[in-house]
């Protein structure tokens, strides 16, 4: 009897695995996540409409609220430096030439910034910011790697919010 039980929330188990499995969400948008998840198995990064260049203009389009412009000097490659709010959470955004540069120059400083924020109480954010902002998930998105506070699903929104 325990065998069958086994066998059987195996089974569950995978049909759930094979359902949820297929295209990471990605859809017309081009917004899917990553393979990048966190030690609970939650996804940190998206990657998002690649062939796209976006303007700080662009990033306002989506109602994001930009706070302070930050100096290019603490990151390789970066044209410009913002922080602001989206959908009431703190966003930093990094702007690129283009995608691949996004993902070549910003993705390991991005990847740092999440792992030493996420979960902390009190620590620094971004290269910039010095309060208790807690990225705990990041985009790159066009030629914008993108640090979101909380969790991915504020990228994957911003992301679908972009013109």
């Amino acid at each position: 009897m325990r065998q069958v039980f086994t066998l059987a929330l195996a089974t569950m188990v995978l049909a759930v695995v094979v359902a949820c499995g297929g295209d990471s969400g990605s859809g017309n948008d081009g917004v899917g996540a990553s393979d990048d998840t966190n030690a609970y198995g939650f996804d940190v990064s998206i990657t998002a409409k690649p062939d796209s260049v976006f303007t700080i203009d662009d990033v306002k389009s989506t109602g994001w609220k930009s706070s302070k412009e930050f100096p290019t000097d603490e990151l390789e490659g970066v044209s410009a430096v913002w922080f602001g709010f989206f959908q009431q959470k703190n966003l930093e955004v990094w702007i690129y030439d283009s995608h691949g540069d996004a993902q070549r120059l910003g993705t390991d400083a991005a990847e740092e910034i999440v792992a030493a924020t996420r979960g902390v109480s009190g620590g620094g954010a971004g290269p910039y910011m010095k309060q208790t902002t807690h990225f705990g998930a990041y985009g790159v998105i066009g030629n914008l790697i993108v640090l979101c506070e909380v969790e991915v699903a504020v990228c994957e929104n911003f992301a679908e919010a972009l013109p």
